[in-house]
């Protein structure tokens, strides 16, 4: 039964509720005031070691970043990037106060002297000097020293180079040094036990800037291994699962049940639509200002720019270019909304434009048959002597990408098509039938529909057929009226009686992608942390609501040997298959006479495969080989003409001969290497750092509500 008959045939019992509970809440809500404790929770996105975030701050940080990706994008976020930037902005407030805890905890402050001998001293802060700096590039310090002296004074960022600078006070930026000086003494007490030594410099310079050329031979254990040489004992199984544990653990999976409640645009809706985009019609037509009706009715404001053939859809492009300048053009119903134009004015464009249509007739090879000639002779005729082309086309045409459109190929300038095709339709006239024109792809029956070389200048109001909030809103109730029958009754045939689909999901733990849906934590952390049988309430969706089920739960391991153990096997015959390998290439070693080169193993062993290296950097990769650090660690050390000893690689076991090694410029090295020491500093410190806010973050107790706020 649904939940409004419900609610009706319960009432007298609903509202004598009702009035207990707002009692209750008058008297519990006097209450905490009294004691000093309301208003906390219902505030409350999450905290960190229990100290509150409060949903204020959350949304004020949110809507800077969604201030800040529109102003990139000129469009407001979709669904997913604005679930995306929830995750940026929780793990930002996440970090700072894990970070501001780390510095009170290490007593790190900066002082007034400090700040000041910093601002005031040779290498001031950049953000602050480059507002100083002159039309000729002089840093005009004296203006400089004299503005700082009044910290009411404003500064904005005349280059244009940071979004969200603006305009800011003297005293705001002195909050915001004092901050980065903080941090920059934190990344410089955490990382203070980062080295660089001597060795690793010149071990990178060496690995970027030595070129090694070698020969090798490749002992593919598919090739010189015979399979029945091979015997794998369940010892050797159990073995090799017990040291490779990691590759059979399995994360924890729910196997959900959902039904998708999507928001979709009513006839109202629609009606309301375009009752307003008819209403800017009736201002344009009128003498309204069309650019200041652009930017009062359009929800994506485009105007001024000029467009070719081609370059709108098929909808737009026919009312375009068939009517005049100055015209005011739709509504036009397309698939992304609703249309109203005014061309501003035309002009001649540099390439001429073809519209038109064909049928294309198939042939195999490059003889074209008697029956395919004949039937596109047929055809040109019937399409000369009046027939509908674009039904002949539907009919016999092989372009099955087309033949539906009636041959349409819409509008192409030179360079789309292959010449044959080309030049016919560039000699031409509007209306006229050419062909057949035998081209790769068979013969074609070419009808010219238009040639143009304008381009319009547009101004363009678009308005799109979307749900309104009031639709959201029944979907929304719709969705929760479900969740709550769905609960008193089972999921499933809840879901049945009302006629909707349910659809299965199984996802992961770790992952947070839902089958069917995307990506969406809200669900994941929901699905992770309820039971078999729980109903969710209404989370958020591409396009409208979902209501969720838990149908199965398996918690995450290891997979036991028995499970795994004819899986592991492969792996086992390909580890024996490389070990033997390796020993018939250390033979084939042992056999070459002194002065041999590596070439000669195919006269030991013809199974063997010689190839040449080329020129590499231990840096870079071997061709075909690729980065293969086993082989790279085995050619290192070698002397030129020396044969390294057998060796496993990713491909088989080698054994390798190098035959030349470029010396090292030692001036060249001394030149290079503070450089590059510091952008191994860089490097690690960077490592360092993310390595320890993760621990930061592991150790801390971290609750997330955002799903109480955000579904």
């Amino acid at each position: 039964m649904p939940i409004m008959t419900r609610m009706r045939d319960s009432m007298p019992v609903i509202l004598f509720g009702l009035l207990i509970a707002f009692l209750i809440t008058i008297v519990f809500e006097w209450g905490m005031d009294y004691l000093g404790m309301s208003g906390g929770q219902q505030d409350t996105i999450g905290s960190i070691n229990g100290k509150k975030i409060s949903y204020k701050e959350f949304s004020e940080l949110l809507k800077t970043l969604s201030d800040n990706a529109k102003a990139q994008t000129g469009q407001d976020p979709d669904e997913a990037m604005t679930t995306q930037l929830r995750e940026q902005a929780w793990q930002s407030i996440v970090n700072e106060r894990l970070i501001e805890d780390e510095v009170k905890r290490l007593g790190i402050t900066v002082t007034d002297q400090e700040l000041r001998d910093w601002v005031f001293g040779e290498n001031p802060p950049e953000d602050l000097r480059r507002n100083f700096i002159d039309s000729t590039g002089r840093f005009n310090k004296e203006l400089y020293e004299q503005v700082l002296m009044n910290p009411n004074q404003y500064i904005q960022d005349p280059q244009g180079e940071d979004p969200n600078f603006g305009v800011k006070r003297l005293q705001e930026f002195e909050k915001a040094l004092r901050q980065r000086r903080i941090q920059e003494k934190l990344q410089s007490l955490v990382t203070s036990a980062v080295r660089v030594t001597e060795g690793e410099v010149h071990q990178r310079y060496l690995d970027q800037n030595v070129r090694y050329d070698a020969v090798y031979a490749l002992f593919d254990p598919n090739v010189v291994v015979n399979e029945g040489d091979i015997t794998v004992s369940d010892a050797d199984l159990r073995e090799y699962y017990e040291d490779n544990l990691d590759q059979h653990k399995f994360d924890a999976t729910r196997t959900l049940k959902f039904v998708l409640f999507a928001e979709k645009a009513t006839a109202e809706d629609s009606a309301g639509r375009r009752a307003e985009i008819e209403d800017a019609a009736a201002k344009a037509r009128s003498g309204a200002d069309f650019l200041q009706l652009v930017f009062t009715y359009s929800e994506r404001p485009d105007s001024g720019a000029f467009f070719r053939h081609g370059e709108l859809s098929p909808a737009l492009e026919n009312a375009v270019f068939s009517h005049p300048s100055g015209a005011v053009i739709g509504p036009v119903e397309d698939q992304d909304g609703l249309h109203l134009l005014k061309i501003l004015g035309e002009r001649k464009s540099d390439k001429e434009y073809v519209h038109a249509s064909h049928i294309l007739i198939p042939v195999a090879g490059s003889a074209d048959s008697t029956e395919a000639k004949a039937l596109a002779r047929r055809l040109a005729a019937l399409a000369r002597g009046g027939e509908d082309f674009a039904e002949l086309a539907r009919q016999h045409s092989g372009d099955a990408t087309n033949a539906q459109k009636g041959g349409d190929l819409g509008w192409f300038t030179r360079g789309r098509m292959v010449p044959a095709f080309e030049n016919a339709c560039f000699s031409a006239k509007p209306g006229q039938v050419v062909g057949p024109v035998r081209t790769p792809f068979g013969l074609h029956i070419i009808k010219v529909l238009a040639r143009d070389s304008r381009e319009v200048k547009l101004a363009h109001i678009l308005i799109t057929i979307d749900a309104s909030s009031q639709t959201r809103n029944d979907v929304y109730d719709r969705a929760t009226d479900f969740t709550y029958n769905a609960r008193e009754t089972e999921f499933t045939r809840e879901a049945q009686q009302l006629g909707f689909e349910v659809k299965d999901a199984q996802i992961q733990e770790q992952s947070g992608v839902i089958p069917g849906i995307g990506i969406n934590e809200a669900v994941s952390r929901w699905a992770f942390n309820a039971g078999v049988g729980a109903v969710s309430e209404p989370f958020t969706v591409p396009n409208g609501y979902a209501v969720f089920s838990v149908a199965e739960a398996k918690e995450g391991g290891v997979r036991g040997f028995d499970e795994v153990k004819e899986s592991v096997r492969p792996f086992v015959v390909r580890k024996k298959k490389l070990e033997k390998a390796r020993q018939i290439a250390a033979d084939a070693r042992a056999a070459l006479a002194p002065g041999d080169s590596v070439g000669a193993v195919v006269r030991i062993n013809p199974a063997a495969t010689v190839q040449p290296t080329g020129p590499f950097s231990l840096s870079g990769s071997v061709p075909v080989i690729g980065r293969d650090m086993s082989f790279f660690g085995a050619v290192a050390p070698l002397a030129p003409g020396q044969i390294s000893p057998a060796i496993i690689g990713a491909r088989g076991a080698y054994l390798i001969q190098l035959l030349s090694k470029s010396d090292v410029d030692s001036t060249v090295y001394a030149s290079q290497k503070e450089i590059l020491r510091s952008r191994m500093m860089q490097e690690k410190r960077s490592r360092f750092l993310a390595d320890w806010l993760g621990k930061l973050k592991e150790q801390a107790d971290i609750e997330d509500h955002r799903d109480i706020f955000f579904r």
